[in-house]
């Protein structure tokens, strides 16, 4: 990039991802979102870490060099905030989710990167707890005067490493402590607290109200009396969940219900300023449909569909959202996290060749043309992690089903996916053709080796809490 020699009146930008949350769940719950909605909109891959890659680079995960193995995103790799950063934009994060966090390279070209009350306890100076817990196990109540003399005594942030032990009690006590929600409220406070410019602002944020443990604040729980239902999605889908279907999908929609109403907050706070709100998903859940649960197992049509809608409250003229009513323009397009990638540069004035996706901004208009962006999308799926896998095991799982590469490839009418055992088609449409497609896509990924296993020390209670240890 040549950077600043060029720079015009650029838009700022926000860019909100609504972790784990289902396309249906969202056309259930999101209808005051104003702007242009994109029903036909596709993931990448099944999880955070991936998905985020091809947001990050306008890649395929695995061109990205970002697996379930390889959670490390590698600072050599060119990355939208860089990108942005370089155009004279000032970048700013603020991410909810611990696999999108300073300790995994996430914040790379990023001028500010915040985080809820999860990433604050994995600072390089905060006490693990964890090692600590494993290796005295035995030694009884006489442990946490130990870890209590270690935290003051230890060359650590002793304030914060109490706190985060604090935390980590309550949560095994099944309490919330002093936090309402996973890190929406403070995301609120952030943005009402910052001072933002409306040219050159680019702001990324990763919220985690709609993932497990589907636990939203007590007054959207349908059954208050109810803990939130705590169980292993891969082991679920293996088996059968430990509790009724019925109850986790009530849980799942309160969580939604709270995400929707704290998001309207933020979503009025953000739209006073800036040009653009994208709104989407990274990945979706699976709520027993093809008896698969959570998103760890594969590539179901209610896990890669993904929700997206880009709104322009205060963009340019010739730029603004179509309908500013408070209702939602809609386009059919085929759409994928690749293209919005290729958007955000677009609206940047920003020229890449080193992408696959195309620009969604032509559909944006009042009166858009006729466009067919793709013909079909793809999304992977690497298997499960190293530690999951000797987890299963060690319980008796056959864990072969799930722990293979898998593919999925979208068009405009059908989703053709490879399930545990056998190749399914959704649609109208001829299995062999949508196959041959799939693998034309495959051998066309120009793979990168990703960086070796992560460190993942001082994360393992968070990510064993959201599923994936």
């Amino acid at each position: 990039m040549s950077g600043h020699a060029t720079m015009g009146d650029e838009p700022s930008i926000a860019l909100v991802v609504l972790d784990t949350l289902r396309a249906d769940a969202f056309d259930e719950h999101f209808d005051w979102l104003p702007g242009v909605q994109f029903t036909n909109a596709w993931s990448t891959s099944h999880w955070t870490a991936p998905a985020h890659a091809s947001l990050f680079t306008g890649r395929y995960a695995s061109e990205a060099g970002v697996t379930i193995n390889s959670q490390d995103f590698d600072q050599h790799t060119t990355r939208l905030p860089e990108l942005l950063r370089d155009r004279g934009y000032r970048t700013r994060a603020f991410s909810c989710n611990v696999n999108i966090s300073e300790r995994l390279g996430w914040h790379h070209g990023f001028d500010e990167f915040d985080g809820g009350w999860r990433l604050r306890g994995l600072g390089e100076n905060v006490f693990d707890w964890d090692a600590f817990i494993a290796e005295h196990q035995s030694d009884g109540p006489d442990r946490y005067l130990r870890a209590l003399w270690r935290c003051v005594d230890g060359d650590c942030d002793t304030t914060q490493s109490l706190k985060q032990g604090a935390l980590m009690k309550l949560r095994d006590m099944g309490l919330k402590g002093r936090h309402r929600d996973d890190g929406a409220t403070e995301l609120l406070e952030y943005v009402r607290d910052r001072s933002w410019d409306r040219d050159r602002e680019f702001l990324f944020t990763n919220l985690m109200e709609a993932h497990r443990p589907y636990d939203p604040p007590d007054e959207y729980h349908t059954d208050p009396d109810a803990d939130p239902p705590h169980f292993d999605g891969v082991k679920a889908t293996l088996e059968e969940p430990p509790y009724e279907p019925e109850r986790i999908t009530t849980a799942y929609d309160d969580a939604v219900r709270y995400l929707s109403d704290i998001y309207r907050a933020i979503y009025g706070e953000l739209a006073a300023e800036f040009d653009y709100v994208v709104t989407l998903a990274d990945h979706g859940e699976a709520l027993g449909e093809y008896g698969a649960w959570e998103h760890g197992s594969g590539l179901y049509p209610p896990v890669i569909r993904v929700p997206l809608v880009v709104s322009a409250p205060g963009s340019h003229a010739g730029h603004r959202t179509p309908d500013a009513s408070g209702t939602r323009a809609t386009r059919d397009a085929l759409v994928t996290h690749l293209d919005v990638y290729a958007t955000l540069l677009d609206l940047a004035g920003i020229d890449s060749d080193h992408r696959r996706g195309n620009s969604l901004r032509p559909l944006l208009s009042s009166d858009p043309p006729a466009l067919e962006l793709r013909s079909n999308t793809l999304s992977e799926f690497h298997g499960i992690s190293r530690r999951r896998r000797l987890s299963l095991e060690a319980d008796g799982y056959a864990v072969a089903r799930v722990d293979t590469e898998r593919h999925g490839l979208a068009t405009t009418d059908c989703y053709y996916f490879e399930d545990l055992t056998e190749s399914r088609t959704i649609g109208d449409c001829d299995p062999a053709a949508l196959e041959a497609a799939l693998d034309r896509q495959v051998a066309g990924l120009e793979r990168r080796e990703g960086l070796s296993e992560a460190d993942l020390s001082g994360l393992e209670s968070q990510l064993e809490e959201l599923g994936y240890l």
